[in-house]
């Protein structure tokens, strides 16, 4: 396990907090995890790669 520290805009924090106090997380931690882990998934590099492409073919093309 590693620990990271970080740091975060007072606005950002207020909303990590409000998901906590509404019950959808019980922790600081279990949201950062879940934050970074579904950002990584959707961040993958062939994922990047793809949506790149797609959007240099439109931007060429001006195709749908």
């Amino acid at each position: 396990m590693v620990t990271l520290q970080a740091e975060l805009p007072d606005k950002l924090y207020a909303q990590l907090k409000e998901l906590i106090n509404m019950g959808w997380f019980h922790d600081e931690k279990s949201v950062i995890t879940e934050a970074l882990r579904r950002f990584l998934e959707t961040h993958k590099p062939e994922l990047i790669e793809k949506f790149l492409r797609e959007d240099i073919e439109w931007g060429l093309r001006g195709k749908d």
